[in-house]
């Protein structure tokens, strides 16, 4: 398989993923995050407290009250109690929307109700979730050619009849659902058997002409999708239900609009830059930088995007870019007994600032705004050892463990990586009630945690005792800062 063809076949299984973990998200107030090492899943709220402990090691979003859960290679429902509903597994299930949920039971896919009960029989080869009062599902046997797609209405009748080819080649994907009236499809360029996709309305007509590589689904008039561009892996924009490009394809990927943001990620033509995830508006601008590894749309004000995506790093972020919660905040069995949380600093102060250039500043606060691209960069002239940084909280806290985002970590450009030019910590001391600690901190990106035992204080300090020394800015930084724990009654 060529470059071209591995990255398009990744940009369409993450489409279908992103699609899938979001498509169902309907009832807010409850979230999944994975806990690691151990990868069983809590739900938290809004606030970012742990509600829900789950022994499952994949869990999916809450939606009409119930949660898809998988625990030993069996599928069954919780509710929001986090009891099991229904009484009853299945080999597979989809999450539920518009009242009805698939579940695979011998083999086949049917639909149940709210109340558990079998409505649309098990018949199907496969089956996805109702939007618009429609589901796509799939008849026939892709060994022998004979597959192929419909819509079905919720009697189990066909609204569309199966005549959507299933397509054997690493491109394809299923038919999408419906949204805004419209379902992204492949369809046929000719009859010499090319295809792409397009879109069609509810009674299968062709609405907008199949000219695309990936298509997601509208919302509030925009649709993201991809155009082959010079036999290169298809940059994403966003065009109306005319088929015509609202934003410009500027993006590797993205997903759909909600709550009037959208992820996306960073495109890079020659492909030497790595893509990273954050989130445009309906102009195409960022609203929330690209520093993630994947995002998934907001849904109730925040949305959960991944820093370390092979490893689980989930993060719940609010529309300010600021985060809620991390999968390290509720790191291993303590998570849902103890209830920690990542706790909030009153003030921050340091020893020395590098001064503000270009209207960019240096100032300590940069370390708790939940924005890796910005940075406290010490001022002294060395580099770096014997400053220090002193945080304060509000109230006594018993502190359980401290994230820190080592370096720059902003973003590399076309001209400079500020995390490769610059000195970051390489051995930190931690002072807490007046008791030292000496930790040694690594040279690279995302979080490092440091566990603590449970002490009582209103305040921390950091002391650099030496910094990972480099060729270019003899600056020493830190991107971000994060405690949790909980407050002292």
């Amino acid at each position: 398989m060529t470059l071209f063809q591995k990255k398009l076949v990744a940009a369409i299984c993450v489409a279908i993923i992103v699609a899938g973990m979001t498509a169902s998200a309907q009832i807010r107030g409850l979230y999944p995050m994975r806990i690691e090492p151990e990868g069983n899943h809590v739900y938290i709220n809004t606030e970012g407290k742990v509600i829900l402990n789950i022994d499952s090691l994949l869990a999916e979003e809450f939606s009409q009250g119930y949660a898809a859960v998988c625990a030993n290679d069996v599928w069954y429902y919780i509710n929001r109690e986090g009891k099991k509903a229904f009484g009853r597994d299945f080999e597979e299930v989809l999450s539920f929307a518009e009242e009805l949920a698939a579940v695979k039971v011998n083999g086949l896919w049917g639909y149940i109700n709210l109340a558990g009960d079998m409505v649309i029989e098990p018949k199907f080869t496969r089956a996805f979730s109702f939007s618009d009062g429609l589901a796509c599902v799939m008849i026939g046997d892709q060994a022998d050619g004979s597959a192929c797609y419909g819509y079905i209405d919720r009697e189990g009748q066909f609204a569309i009849e199966p005549s959507l080819r299933c397509l054997d080649n690493q491109y394809f994907s299923p038919p999408g659902e419906f949204s805004e009236g419209l379902a992204a499809a492949w369809l046929p360029l000719n009859s010499d058997g090319d295809y792409m996709v397009g879109y069609i309305n509810k009674e299968g007509k062709t609405v907008i002409a199949p000219k695309f590589t990936v298509a997601g689904k509208f919302v509030d008039g925009l649709a993201p999708v991809s155009i082959m561009m010079n036999d290169e892996v298809p940059p994403t924009g966003f065009i109306d239900k005319s088929g015509n490009f609202v934003i410009q394809q500027a993006f590797s990927q993205a997903s759909h609009f909600s709550e009037g943001l959208a992820p996306a990620s960073t495109f890079d033509p020659k492909y030497e830059k790595p893509e990273m995830w954050g989130f445009i508006d309906t102009k195409g601008k960022w609203v929330i930088k690209p520093t993630y590894e994947m995002a998934e749309p907001f849904d109730g004000g925040i949305a959960r995007v991944y820093d370390q995506l092979g490893s689980g790093g989930e993060v719940y972020i609010k529309k300010d870019g600021s985060i809620l919660a991390n999968s390290s905040m509720l790191q291993g069995k303590a998570a849902g007994h103890t209830g920690v949380y990542k706790l909030e600093v009153k003030s921050v102060k340091a020893s020395s600032v590098l001064p503000a250039t270009k209207n960019i500043s240096y100032k300590p606060e940069n370390l708790l705004d939940g924005d890796i691209a910005t940075a406290w960069v010490e001022g002294a002239k060395n580099s770096g050892a014997g400053e220090w940084l002193e945080f304060k909280f509000a109230k006594p806290v018993e502190l359980h463990s401290i994230d820190i985002y080592n370096g720059y970590q902003k973003s590399a450009t076309d001209k400079r990586d500020p995390f490769k030019v610059n000195q970051s910590v390489a051995k930190l001391r931690i002072v807490i009630n007046g008791k030292t600690s000496e930790h040694v901190v690594r040279d690279e990106r995302g979080a490092q945690t440091i566990k603590l035992d449970g002490p009582v204080s209103s305040s921390v300090k950091f002391e650099i005792l030496a910094a990972h020394e480099k060729k270019g800015d003899p600056d020493c930084c830190i991107s971000e800062v994060e405690f949790t724990g909980r407050l002292v009654p």
